[in-house]
């Protein structure tokens, strides 16, 4: 059965919110663990690539990863504020942009507990504090100020 074009569309920006969250953790883990970070990447790579190879099952998966070889990593920044500078973060590499639900989905990938409501919350007071901009509703990009500050940092 083939996959509508809207459905592939979707699939595809899901795999790349997921990228983005893994890029994110990654670099935060080589702050405090370059070694270990490099180990996790090269798995991740290798999961990838056993995928994508020929003769690959890749037929939909109910569990991607037992819970014993789930990684557990979290964000190694201490203090600050994690909420918003994950939302920040994912937003840098997303030129285009996220929807609330892309974010709340980047979240719980992240295993960070927000509300819907209070990110929306949250969101607006980046957009209101000149971080984010909003081109329609309910889609957000770092403002230019963001953009350029991350640049010079």
């Amino acid at each position: 059965m083939a996959l509508s074009s809207d459905v592939v569309r979707q699939v595809e920006q899901d795999l790349l919110v997921k990228a983005d969250v893994l890029a994110y953790h990654l670099g935060n883990l080589v702050v405090t663990d370059a070694e270990r970070a490099k180990a996790v990447y090269e798995e991740i790579v290798a999961r990838l690539r056993d995928a994508v190879s020929p003769g690959a099952d890749l037929a939909p998966k109910s569990e991607l990863l037992s819970l014993d070889r789930r990684p557990n990593v979290r964000l190694a920044k201490s203090g600050g504020d994690e909420i918003e500078d994950f939302i920040l973060e994912i937003l840098a590499h997303s030129p285009r942009g996220l929807s609330v639900q892309e974010i709340v989905d980047g979240l719980q990938e992240a295993e960070i507990e927000i509300k819907r409501a209070t990110l929306v919350v949250r969101l607006h007071r980046m957009l209101q504090a000149g971080k984010l901009t909003s081109r329609t509703h309910g889609h957000y990009v770092l403002s230019e100020a963001e953009h350029n500050r991350r640049q010079s940092a």
